[in-house]
């Protein structure tokens, strides 16, 4: 995902995929353009609104650094960044794991209580900014068992 708008410095419309994520998942971004800003994360209703504020859990990467985002708000502290996150749904739990794999780390924040089908949601600025998004079951992505992301449909815009 790329923001391709024509006004430089200026954040991208929000994007959100196509369809639901429903059951256990592992969702993997990595920041291709540090240090641009990049806001991400799964949302019950990511059409809510026009900005971040309906990303219900997820990140905010800016300058090699990463904020926890709750409903839309960055949570302190700014932690350390490599350019990969993950947040990892098992049940009703949210992990958000900073690192190359989310079995490596300890995750930086566990939200529980989101049960139900999730949107994957995100906005990128200033221009430019881009990142990979992948979506896999929980295990695909540990150490030795790398495998052919699924693929995730995304639409800008309302």
């Amino acid at each position: 995902i790329e923001n391709t708008g024509d006004r430089e410095g200026k954040y991208s419309p929000p994007a959100a995929s196509i369809a639901a994520i429903t059951g256990d998942f592992a969702l993997r971004v990595e920041d291709l353009s540090a240090p641009n800003s990049i806001l991400f994360g799964v949302s019950a209703n990511p059409h809510g609104n026009d900005g971040f504020a309906a990303i219900g859990f997820g990140a905010w990467l800016y300058g090699g650094g990463a904020y926890v985002l709750e409903n839309g708000a960055p949570l302190a502290p700014m932690h350390p960044h490599n350019g990969v996150t993950w947040i990892v749904r098992t049940g009703t739990e949210l992990r958000c794991h900073l690192g190359l794999y989310p079995d490596a780390a300890v995750p930086v924040r566990v939200m529980t209580g989101m049960s139900g089908p999730l949107w994957f949601d995100c906005t990128i600025g200033p221009m430019g900014g881009s990142m990979s998004v992948r979506f896999d079951p929980p295990g695909a992505w540990s150490r030795g068992a790398l495998r052919a992301p699924a693929r995730l449909g995304i639409g800008i815009g309302a």
